[in-house]
């Protein structure tokens, strides 16, 4: 008895290792395209311009084969940059709430701090929308 449960037990090792490998396999086989870095929230912003040029302009064509192949290798640098953009937008959320924990406190210090890292994310992160915006507001007064 304890012989077979050595047995199975180096089996589901083997099993593990084989799979393991098979994995690493398929990430090397699907993942040849080296994304752009998004280190801060400014390059995450200026690759989701860019690479969302790029992929408008391959959609709105008849997407040939090696449109294909460019669509699947800047989904690479999109997906980094959506990381990026979805981690500062995460950090921006707990200081939204900081502000709304710090106005029911009547906390000044807390409430302008906080306050101040939300606004720099969201401003940066709609920097051309509130330009936008700001020109139409102008022109209606």
């Amino acid at each position: 008895m304890k012989a077979l449960t050595m047995i199975l037990a180096g089996a589901a090792l083997l099993f593990n290792v084989a799979a393991t490998a098979s994995d690493n396999d398929d990430e090397q086989r699907y993942q040849h395209f080296k994304p752009e870095a998004s280190e801060n929230l400014e390059q995450a912003i200026m690759n989701l311009t860019k690479y969302n040029a790029k992929l408008q302009e391959i959609i709105e064509g008849d997407m040939p084969a090696e449109d294909m192949a460019k669509v699947h290798e800047l989904t690479y640098t999109l997906e980094v940059a959506l990381a990026r953009l979805s981690k500062e937008l995460d950090v921006a959320a707990n200081s939204l709430e900081e502000v709304h924990l710090g106005s029911e406190a009547m906390n000044k210090q807390r409430v302008k701090g906080f306050g101040k890292s939300y606004l720099d994310t969201l401003n940066h992160v709609l920097g051309e929308h509130s330009k936008h915006h700001e020109g139409e507001h102008k022109e209606h007064h």
